[in-house]
């Protein structure tokens, strides 16, 4: 949900209310008609109470299946949380029904959709078998985009899922990896880590400001040879994952990081899976 759209019909920002006032004097037509104000989200919007009066004004998807992106900035922290239950909750339909969860980068106006898809794959060699062959040679596996790491942690905490079953994938130059929630999701305390493989390093840290300028924060996981990280203070505020940093930020409090990345540079290095280190911080 959120309070404001850019109505199409307007050609401008409005807010929910306003847009329920306007559509109740036929100056709206369409509840529909309406898109995200960040400019790079713009997923399609409804707005509620349409020519009726109502307690409370918001707008929502106007597809289940899409989300705001991960990044968006008119997203509540409330309403990212249930965005992300939702990305697990489909996760778990998927995974119940053996499929697999792919990682999926939050690209900016590119719609990030969480529905259900069929994958085939040809089982017409004698090398490869299947209870669910067809009489055409192939067979589906259903399969899910995932985009946030706080849906990747929801399911990580599930008790009602094995952790040690790979079902999420990974797509990289050499190819899609296949691995378990207990193999993606990496403690920070661990002696030696892999290099060059998208994980979920997690663990206790500490949140500073630094001296490489004003606006950044110094992400320094606590008891761990990981590298440090940093990031703009400024934007990690606006989104409603990272928006909690000023309960941490120089108070000597160490704070439940997730970060999802790989490391580079011989290990000197956390490289974010996406192209900001905002879209792949979390802090608990």
């Amino acid at each position: 949900m959120t309070e404001r759209a850019f109505s199409t019909e307007l050609n401008r920002s409005i807010s929910a209310k306003e847009a329920s006032e306007l559509s109740r004097k036929d100056e709206l037509n369409d509840s529909k008609a309406f898109k995200c104000v960040d400019k790079n989200c713009g997923i399609p919007l409804t707005c509620t109470n349409w020519k009726q009066t109502g307690k409370r004004y918001y707008f929502t998807p106007s597809s289940k299946n899409d989300l705001h992106i991960v990044d968006c900035t008119e997203v509540s922290e409330s309403e990212s949380a249930k965005q992300a239950e939702k990305e697990a909750q489909g996760a778990k339909s998927t995974i119940q029904k053996n499929g697999l969860i792919k990682m999926t980068k939050s690209l900016n106006k590119a719609v990030t959709n969480i529905g259900a898809t069929n994958d085939s794959t040809d089982t017409s060699s004698p090398n490869k078998t299947s209870s669910r062959a067809n009489t055409s040679g192939k067979i589906g596996r259903e399969s899910r985009n995932i985009y946030s790491v706080a849906s990747f942690v929801d399911l990580f905490k599930d008790n009602n899922l094995d952790n040690n079953t790979q079902i999420v994938s990974i797509k990289s130059k050499k190819g899609n990896e296949e691995l378990s929630l207990n193999e993606l999701f990496v403690p920070a305390t661990n002696k030696r880590f892999d290099w060059g493989k998208i994980r979920i390093f997690y663990g206790k840290a500490f949140l500073s400001n630094t001296t490489r300028g004003k606006d950044m924060v110094e992400i320094r996981f606590y008891n761990s040879i990981l590298p440090k990280i940093y990031s703009n203070i400024s934007e990690l505020k606006k989104r409603a994952a990272t928006s909690n940093i000023t309960e941490f930020l120089d108070k000597n409090v160490k704070a439940t990081v997730y970060f999802r990345g790989k490391l580079i540079d011989s290990g000197r290095k956390l490289y974010p899976y996406n192209d900001t280190y905002y879209k792949d911080l979390l802090f608990r």
